[in-house]
């Protein structure tokens, strides 16, 4: 695969319950490939190009043809991302952190996958000392809160997930 032209991060598909996760993850992707070099179509023109079609949600665009997408967006190549996982698990004495993502880019002209993978990362700990679990689990509370009100979640996870799914692309 050449250099990269005129890319669309299309809004993600989400498997998940979390909302701001798709929106954090998609601007943590075009922010990476913005600081990759690769030519981007905005995302503020991609939203309303979409809406003005009809798509409103990533899970809908499986409904759109790649060719029709690309004309609308002016765009040459589609990225589209699913968000798998996106999740903690506290139960004081074991905690996680999850974020999974599948991503392909597609030729918006012929439909043709031009890359595809699958990344993800997770963060573990278990503590089995009694007080250092409930130590723990107000830690980890407190955490989950703060990045959700910074509109932030799993940011840790999130940057080391994109980074390795932005790595894996050739050529770029």
């Amino acid at each position: 695969m050449g250099p990269l032209q005129r890319v669309a991060v299309l809004p993600l598909s989400n498997e998940t319950n979390d909302l701001d996760g798709p929106i954090y993850v998609r601007k943590l992707i075009q922010d990476g490939l913005t600081a990759r070099g690769v030519q981007l179509v905005p995302l503020d023109g991609i939203d309303q190009k979409l809406r003005d079609n009809g798509f409103t949600e990533g899970g809908q665009l499986g409904a759109a043809q790649p060719v029709d997408l690309g004309q609308w967006l002016e765009a040459d190549t589609l990225f589209y991302t699913n968000l798998v996982e996106f999740g903690y698990i506290n139960i004081g004495f074991y905690w996680q952190r999850k974020v999974k993502v599948v991503s392909r880019m597609v030729d918006a002209k012929t439909g043709e996958r031009l890359w595809e993978a699958e990344k993800g990362w997770t963060t573990r700990w278990v503590v089995t000392d009694k007080e250092k679990a409930k130590k723990q689990f107000l830690e980890q509370l407190a955490i989950q809160a703060a990045e959700k009100l910074m509109k932030v979640p799993l940011a840790h996870e999130s940057k080391i997930t994109v980074n390795q799914l932005l790595d894996s692309i050739p050529h770029r």
